[in-house]
């Protein structure tokens, strides 16, 4: 199941908007838009979801009007389309949602100079809030001694002290998850014990012996006992000291059945408060671990009320990437505990993008974890990582690449050359690779007698731009009708290809000295290396030939079947990059 459309209605920059892609389970979608698109309205659209509706900040609404209600629909391969308003919501039968965005709020402080009142503004972090309700302080109720006495003349000898067992969350959250304690009251079940435990009693002898004895003739019994011989299973599975064999694991269960029925509803709230115990001591491990100004700042989960919360330093104690590296690991943990049902949507904002290298490898560290762990329990996590940074441009993003899967929320008209395409797929066949290379992907000053024809017929190529002057006679028909033409539709690639060689030439014609030219052309590689070469013997490059390695340093070293077209056409769309394009052109 994908998730293929995502329509939202009047949340706060997006009146009516339609994304149409797929948005793919247990992998990381990376959906990529310039600033200013929507992507925070989008994000805001999943954080408004509630149980039963969409509740709205007033200053979300769109166009700050009260009277455009919000919608949201989800669209699945299914053919279901789910939906939410400020009346109902279809989407939370179906998804958690969770969201995770920059947690800085403005605030204001009212203070006094020479009696005068003025407002200081501070930027705060967003106090955490990891557990809304600590559940109430309860133990479970064992005495081993007393155990021992209530099984029989024999319980001192056969019963292990399991007090350890009550401390191990994991193990009674498999049993809450997998163990019908009922059936441990009917009839058949007494039955079928009872007698059990009345000839283990019998028995004469060292504990050791008496659990030989019951290998061999009790055992084979209880096995037959479903429920007894799961939770047996269970604890056996643990690896405790106290139960490394069958026989301490069905003493062992028999125990925890016991002090499950005297214990009565005390026993859940027991569990509750020992898995809030041990959570508690994994979000403060995690949390110390990963603070990076724990020189300065003691960040960990403390008790407010009754809540488990993270207080944070003030925002401008610490750096951006800092705050975001810490907060995000916080609100991670914290949708792992909300996140309950099989299908889930985190949502993440932006937050990663101005991270640094070591930060951002961290960060998807723990996005990967989580896609892994719940690949695990054989549930589905839709991970949508909203960012304007794109991962074929940045080497922000360290994911594998046969996982992630990018989307790009702006939609371009554009209209890719197919030939130029080919081209870029065969540009490193033998029969061309050099001459391509030097003439057709490069500025040459002479082209004479270059003539690819009956190499570019054999690779079933486009044999009409044989000769590097055709090639480009189209590339530059193209970045023509892209700059003052304003067309529908524009190749993307062409103007990639146009950008370059311009700008090469354009740096070529101010070289004097030959010798130097030469070296340029034939032993310099790659746009911005010759760049720097012509820099280091004194030709003066304009700051714009740098900045638009943005366009020209796209790699086309590509594979057959991708296209970057796409991303490349969300920069070739910016205004500011369209008028830098149009300036060197003018030149």
């Amino acid at each position: 199941m994908n998730i293929t459309k995502i329509e939202i209605h009047n949340i706060k920059g997006i009146g009516r908007r339609s994304f149409q892609f797929d948005i793919l389970p247990n992998k990381p979608n990376i959906l990529v838009a310039p600033n200013g698109f929507g992507k925070t309205s989008f994000a805001i659209a999943f954080k408004s979801l509630k149980s039963k509706r969409i509740e709205l900040e007033e200053k979300y609404y769109f166009n700050n009007n009260a009277e455009n209600r919000p919608a949201l629909f989800i669209t699945l391969t299914t053919g279901d389309v789910l939906s939410a308003d400020d009346n109902q919501n279809a989407i939370s039968d179906h998804f958690d949602v969770f969201v995770i965005n920059n947690q800085t709020e403005p605030k204001s402080k009212i203070q006094k100079f020479n009696g005068k009142p003025f407002t200081r503004p501070t930027l705060d972090i967003v106090t955490t809030t990891l557990i809304q309700t600590i559940p109430p302080k309860a133990d479970f109720d064992y005495n081993s001694a007393k155990m021992k006495i209530d099984f029989g003349s024999n319980g001192t000898r056969l019963l292990e002290n399991i007090s350890n067992l009550f401390r191990n969350c994991k193990l009674f959250n498999r049993i809450d998850n997998e163990i019908d304690f009922g059936k441990f009251k009917s009839a058949s079940f007494l039955k079928s014990f009872e007698p059990s435990r009345t000839q283990i009693n019998q028995q004469i002898g060292t504990g050791a012996a008496i659990k030989a004895w019951m290998n061999q003739h009790i055992v084979p019994t209880l096995r037959n006992i479903d429920e007894l011989k799961k939770l047996a299973d269970i604890i056996f599975s643990f690896g405790f000291q106290e139960a490394q064999n069958e026989v301490d694991s069905y003493l062992a269960a028999w125990q925890i059945i016991v002090v499950r029925k005297n214990m009565g509803n005390n026993y859940k709230k027991a569990y509750k408060h020992l898995c809030y115990i041990e959570e508690k001591a994994d979000l403060t491990k995690t949390i110390e671990a990963l603070n990076p100004v724990r020189d300065r700042f003691d960040i960990r989960p403390e008790v407010d009320g009754n809540s488990l919360v993270v207080k944070w330093p003030k925002a401008h104690e610490i750096s951006n990437g800092q705050r975001d590296i810490l907060t995000f690991i916080a609100l991670l943990l914290k949708s792992r505990r909300n996140l309950k049902k099989n299908d889930c949507i985190l949502v993440i904002d932006e937050i990663f993008d101005y991270m640094d290298d070591a930060n951002l490898i961290t960060f998807q560290y723990y996005v990967s974890n989580f896609i892994n762990e719940m690949k695990r329990k054989k549930r589905r996590i839709f991970p949508i990582l909203l960012t304007h940074l794109d991962p074929l441009f940045f080497n922000h993003f360290c994911f594998n690449d046969t996982k992630i899967n990018v989307n790009y929320l702006k939609h371009i008209n554009i209209k890719p050359n197919k030939h130029i395409l080919n081209l870029i797929y065969k540009r490193d066949d033998p029969k061309i690779k050099t001459i391509v290379d030097a003439y057709f992907f490069h500025f040459h000053p002479s082209n004479e007698g270059i003539d690819l024809t009956t190499a570019f017929k054999n690779l079933k190529l486009n044999a009409d731009w044989g000769t590097p002057d055709k090639f480009h006679k189209k590339v530059f028909r193209e970045v023509r009708r892209y700059l003052y033409e304003n067309p529908t539709e524009f190749d993307p690639l062409a103007i990639c290809f146009g950008v370059r060689t311009h700008i090469e030439r354009l740096v070529y014609e101010q070289i004097a000295d030959q010798n130097n030219k030469q070296i340029y052309i034939q032993n310099t590689h790659g746009t911005k290396n010759k760049l720097l070469f012509a820099q280091s013997i004194g030709i003066q490059i304009p700051e714009t030939y740098f900045l638009l390695g943005i366009i020209y340093n796209t790699s086309l070293h590509l594979t057959e079947g991708q296209d970057i077209s796409r991303p490349l056409a969300i920069k070739l769309e910016n205004d500011t990059i369209k008028k830098m394009i149009k300036n060197i052109f003018h030149k």
